[in-house]
């Protein structure tokens, strides 16, 4: 195994066990019951990014590669610490984020290998025979293995040892961080050649494109309440780099495809910061009004 792939399971397991240790069983069930307000999230999140990243891809004519890696993320929605970054922070909902980081990398299990296999298939953003090197069969069982067990595992922990949970958080955070730190030095010369094809192929305009689109669709689809807006629309916003970061390594190794979705990764986190205080300080207002 390479040490590329090796780093991108480290990221994936540990924030997705991080993501479990975060879930409160009655917030989730409790948020569950709004079947309105989930259908229209999980509309935005599995078919209206997608498409948009589809759209987007072909009309900046990207790259194959680097086309491939922008679709990726936006076939991968539920960033593992919505809780923090979706929650009460920025004025948003606590449960209602907690459903999604719940239920989207769940899903994302079987939606993410059945899109991408649609996409390639059809030749959306790459020739069709692509999808024949492609194994969707094993994306699907190295997602359940390193997404959907650690974040049942930690859902567990969480619910059965709270104290255990509390202490686990840190730790994770930083092995997460950690991996993304390490995964950045190993691809370091390929990460610097791909941002400039990335940057002369319009890609990053691109990237900028899509997560401003994700933005604004998860506040329409919010709904009246501004609380469940401002989650939404970070939720929509932020794409599961865990999960493409593992695709990305294993399927499309030494390609701009796993560069992409670092950079993809770093425009998101750094756009999601500018909402998330912009959020923070309008709901700091509403509550001194």
């Amino acid at each position: 195994m390479n040490p590329e792939k090796i780093a991108a399971i480290v990221m994936l397991v540990s924030v997705m066990l991080s993501a479990g240790l975060e879930i409160n069983v009655e917030h989730l069930l409790a948020a569950l019951k709004n079947y309105g307000l989930l259908a229209r999230a999980l509309l935005a999140n599995f078919i209206i990014i997608p498409i948009f990243g589809v759209v987007l891809a072909r009309a900046f004519h990207l790259d194959q590669y680097i086309a491939i890696g922008l679709v990726l993320m936006a076939l991968a929605p539920g960033v593992p610490f919505l809780v923090r970054a979706a929650g009460r922070t920025p004025g948003g909902s606590l449960g209602f984020a907690a459903a999604l980081a719940f239920v989207m990398p769940a899903l994302s299990i079987v939606t993410i290998p059945l899109t991408a296999r649609f996409i390639f298939a059809a030749g959306l953003i790459a020739p069709a025979d692509v999808a024949g090197h492609i194994p969707f069969g094993r994306i699907a069982v190295t997602l359940i293995a390193f997404q959907l067990v650690p974040l049942l595992v930690g859902l567990l922990i969480a619910n059965r040892v709270p104290k255990l949970a509390a202490k686990l958080r840190r730790p994770l955070l930083l092995l997460f961080f950690l991996a993304v730190v390490a995964l950045l030095v190993i691809l370091g010369p390929t990460l610097v050649k791909a941002v400039a094809s990335v940057y002369g192929s319009r890609g990053l305009w691109a990237m900028v494109v899509l997560v401003l689109l994700s933005v604004g669709t998860g506040w329409i689809l919010g709904g009246p309440s501004i609380q469940y807006r401002r989650t939404l629309s970070i939720a929509t916003m932020l794409r599961n780099i865990g999960t493409c970061a593992v695709v990305a390594t294993a399927t499309f190794p030494k390609t701009l495809v796993a560069p992409t979705v670092l950079t993809y990764f770093i425009i998101q986190f750094l756009i999601s910061i500018i909402f998330r205080v912009y959020f923070h300080r309008g709901a700091a207002r509403a509550t001194a009004a």
